[in-house]
């Protein structure tokens, strides 16, 4: 039989516990950084995916207990938090030094796969080393792999388009780089999704569409960069989606929710006006969750 009234329980108590907490927490270290691409609300989302994770895999796992659910949602809430001190993978290690020091300075208990959880927010982000488990039906998925596949499946569709432009540009990446770089590191991406995901065929249908709005996306985005020579000015198209990014979010710290009204104001035309309205129901959607 399927695990799923235990895992809502599970799920239920781990909430109970943990989730205003570290949420409230997570408001308090990203009050003075502008990341909206991997704040608060991205843990949030991250949290609302992995949790869906365990719903799926319980229909075929019967290895899921609560010490899992618990340290899945500590892991999930701290794994950017050090996105506060630097944007590059050292992030991960930060990330850890934060979770450690949470429980440290309140004298709180730690959970029982404390260290698994450590070693999950540590290298959730390192994509160069195997951090991908396929997820079978005779034992329990590991923390990182979890933690990892659903930080991922949030980098697709048109929240995966803003995310993966803001972040980018924040890092100093080029216009003319951008495009190219993200497809590349996308597809990496679900190609190890596909894989650990392959008995989660309903999850795998959702987000390749997704991951297939992203690359058709990226894919424009460079087809109209060859047609450009100042691609910075450009305010229509695909790189004007960007453009506005660039200059709404990073250098006018305009929240994504926001960008609607104020890309209206310009009148980029309508796929830009589109896009930003697009992003907006989907993370008022993510919200509601």
């Amino acid at each position: 039989m399927p695990l799923q009234p235990e895992l809502d329980i599970w799920i239920r108590n781990a909430e109970d516990r943990w989730f205003s907490a570290l949420g409230q927490y997570l408001e308090e270290v990203f009050s003075d950084t502008f990341l909206p691409s991997h704040d608060h609300t991205h843990h949030l989302r991250v949290w609302n995916i992995a949790r869906s994770l365990l719903e799926h895999i319980s229909t075929f796992n019967k290895h899921l207990d609560p010490s899992l659910v618990e340290g899945l949602i500590i892991a999930v809430m701290f794994h950017d938090a050090g996105m506060v001190v630097t944007r590059e993978k050292e992030h991960g290690r930060i990330s850890r030094e934060r979770c450690e020091s949470f429980f440290r300075d309140r004298k709180l208990q730690r959970p029982e796969r404390f260290e698994e959880v450590l070693e999950a927010i540590e290298k959730h982000d390192n994509k160069d080393d195997r951090i991908y488990f396929g997820i079978t039906p005779d034992e329990p998925p590991d923390l990182l792999t979890l933690l990892s596949l659903a930080d991922d499946l949030d980098a697709l569709g048109v929240i995966g388009v803003y995310r993966y432009a803001e972040i980018c540009l924040v890092r100093g990446m080029s216009m003319r780089e951008l495009g190219v770089n993200i497809l590349g590191n996308v597809s990496a991406r679900f190609n190890h999704i596909s894989k650990s995901c392959a008995m989660c065929p309903q999850i795998l249908r959702v987000y390749r569409e997704k991951y297939t709005y992203l690359v058709s996306f990226y894919d424009s985005y460079n087809q109209q960069l060859l047609l450009e020579s100042d691609p910075q000015e450009v305010r229509s198209g695909y790189l004007g989606v960007v453009n506005a990014i660039r200059r709404l979010t990073l250098e006018g710290k305009t929240r994504p929710e926001d960008l609607p009204a104020k890309v209206e104001k310009n009148d980029p035309g309508k796929l830009v006006i589109d896009f930003f309205s697009q992003l907006k129901a989907a993370l008022e959607g993510e919200r509601s969750k």
